[in-house]
């Protein structure tokens, strides 16, 4: 799925409008995005509250090229083209390019790309699609304002309304006649019911009983009396299919765990007097994701009894309208949420207390130091110090990784160190704003020692080392993983002028990889049938 919408979604960037099937283009992407996130997001992030970093950062890169290839043909259509100065405000977007766990060139590429795009829009001084709606400067208020047909429609529902208007007022005051009339026929008349003698009421008790029933309910505009929030609703109700299209794939990304949040609105299409006046004018699906809300009720629907007829005055009748000019709201994922899910949790007990350290590639010496004299420690003081500082400083991470190959100072064979590496070595890393200052613009700071011919030198000798020592070692199977994920990574990144040797290197992991199933083979048939825990142990280790 991912390839697919990827390569389509580049093919149609390139490709000329076509007015005829552009309409049909945004309703096709819309539709497989809305079934894309809900299988992705339970692929990647439902096990046991761990998510997959490696999938979910498949997944945002999926996304983002969708949302990139929806706006950037809406800014090619000359009636969507002020889009260009709009901003686009999805929560957390620019500072998790940082997070994403990507594996080959190619993403690593498609990254930088889209965070340029997305960046020119960060700070636009136009209001995003989806906050502010009401403001002069929005997109909706800018197109209505520009649109004859909604204009004309917007003219139609205001003279319907003022005529209503004036039909109420002609009611309450006929109402207010006749109650006057009713109370006028029995003035001087005395009420000649006396208790429980009479069972029926008298002439007077039942006119009066007349006229307080007589009742008038409220008149409520619905429209906003502001121009600029109604302006607002009309786009709402009459918003062209292709700007629905692309608004609702960016709020269900925004949205992506919370597609259904509780909250107390009211859809304007489902409020009276609301529902009643706006909805033949309502040209989108019934199934759209954004709706067109309100915090607060109409008084229609929440005042209670009407006025009273013979204490209110006519403007008692009469309300301008009380809903709010709002889009169904966004529950974004924090910060710190987002991170969780982009970056592996350390499970060893030794290592737990560090999953700080492998978060982010700031600075924390300091707090790994204060580490040493809070908790007791099993690890010796500088495996705990050089595991902790491993990620300080993001254009210092392969520097340490050669220093670790040289000194063997942290086991490759730990799990926790494992985790470390190759986390550290597949994550982006921070993304320089200006791209000429990069060696290459497509390759971070973080792995710019790849493109030195010198130092990939050095990293293939100490590899090559450390598989030679391993060879015949195949119990501890992580050691060749490590390696073989270290030895791609630099097949990756690497200039075309190394990229011979690191895949000779990646060939000698293959060999070894197949011996030591060769070795585990022949264990597993010199292994008694009773020791079923060993010979599975062997099994997964071959499959590793």
């Amino acid at each position: 799925m991912e390839i697919w919408a990827t390569s389509w979604s580049e093919r149609w960037i390139d490709r000329p409008p076509s007015s005829g099937r552009e309409t049909e283009h945004f309703q096709m992407l819309a539709q497989f995005f809305d079934h894309y996130q809900s299988q992705a997001l339970k692929h990647y992030c439902s096990k046991n509250d761990q998510a997959d970093p490696i999938g979910y950062s498949q997944f945002i890169l999926t996304s983002l090229t969708i949302i990139c290839a929806m706006h950037h043909k809406l800014c090619q259509d000359q009636r969507f083209e002020r889009l260009k100065f709009h901003c686009i405000d999805i929560p957390n977007m620019i500072v998790l390019f940082e997070y994403l766990v990507l594996l080959n060139r190619e993403d690593m590429i498609r990254a930088r790309s889209l965070y340029d795009y997305f960046q020119k829009f960060t700070h636009q001084s136009n209001p995003d699609i989806l906050t502010d709606i009401e403001a002069e400067n929005s997109f909706g208020v800018y197109f209505a304002s520009h649109s004859t047909k909604m204009t004309n429609i917007l003219r139609k529902i205001q003279t319907q309304s003022e005529q209503d208007k004036k039909d109420k007022i002609q009611e309450v005051q006929k109402a207010k006649d006749k109650y006057t009339r009713l109370m006028n026929s029995i003035n001087g008349c005395p009420c000649t019911c006396y208790g429980e003698l009479y069972s029926n009421q008298c002439r007077r008790c039942r006119i009066e009983q007349q006229a307080d029933s007589i009742g008038v309910s409220i008149y409520e505009c619905p429209i906003p009396s502001k121009r600029a929030s109604a302006l607002a609703v009309m786009f709402e109700l009459r918003m062209p299919i292709e700007v629905r299209c692309y608004r609702d794939v960016v709020w269900q990304f925004a949205n992506r765990f919370q597609l259904q949040p509780v909250n107390r609105m009211y859809e304007w299409l489902k409020v009276r007097p609301h529902s009643n006046k706006l909805e033949s004018y309502f040209t989108g699906p019934n199934n759209s994701k954004v709706k067109l809300v309100s915090s607060t009720n109409s008084i229609t629907q929440s005042h209670g009894a009407d006025p009273s007829i013979a204490l209110a005055a006519i403007d008692d009748f009469l309300y301008e309208n009380s809903l709010q000019v709002e889009l169904s709201p966004t529950h974004a994922l924090t910060f710190q949420d987002e991170r969780r899910l982009l970056t592996p949790q350390l499970n060893h007990p030794d290592y737990k207390h560090l999953q700080f350290s492998i978060e982010s590639t700031q600075f924390v010496q300091n707090r790994v130091i204060a580490e040493l004299s809070q908790t007791e420690q099993k690890l010796k003081p500088n495996q705990l110090i050089e595991f902790g500082s491993f990620r300080s400083g993001h254009r210092l991470q392969w520097w340490n990784l050669l220093t670790i190959l040289e000194l063997d100072s942290l086991s490759l064979g730990e799990e926790s160190v494992a985790i470390l590496i190759i986390h550290s070595i597949l994550q982006y890393g921070p993304v320089t704003e200006n791209p000429d200052e990069l060696v290459s613009k497509w390759c971070p700071e973080s792995h710019r020692q790849l493109l030195d011919d010198h130092f990939v030198d050095e990293l293939i000798l100490r590899l090559n080392r450390h598989l030679d020592e391993c060879t015949s070692l195949w119990q501890n199977e992580l050691v060749l993983v490590v390696i073989t994920i270290i030895t791609m990574r630099i097949l990756t990144v690497c200039n075309s002028t190394r990229e011979e040797k690191v895949a000779d290197l990646a060939l000698k992991c293959r060999r070894i990889g197949e011996k030591w199933i060769d070795l585990i083979s022949t264990s597993i048939q010199t292994i008694s049938s009773s020791r079923f825990d060993e010979i599975e142990n062997l099994r997964r280790a071959m499959v590793t």
